[in-house]
């Protein structure tokens, strides 16, 4: 198994608010978030969660959202 822990010193975020992320995407429009981040002037991007959900069999956030522990279990 490889286990990761990443904190930040910050003060965290919320899903709900992550509409320039490909996470929050509706699976019939995977880049629905890009019309969102042109629109905001943000530069192009957001697939780091989906891809990191992608490559680990699990995620898990603290309360604040502010630290993750990425799971890897190798055969």
């Amino acid at each position: 198994m490889l286990l990761y822990r990443i904190a930040d010193p910050g003060q965290g975020f919320s899903f709900e608010g992550l509409t320039h992320s490909a996470v929050n995407n509706p699976p019939e429009n995977p880049v629905e978030h890009m019309s969102v981040r042109a629109e905001k002037g943000i530069r192009p991007g957001g697939f780091g969660l989906v891809l990191a959900r992608a490559m680990v069999d699990e995620l898990l956030y603290n309360e604040k959202q502010n630290e993750v522990v990425f799971v890897k279990y190798l055969d």
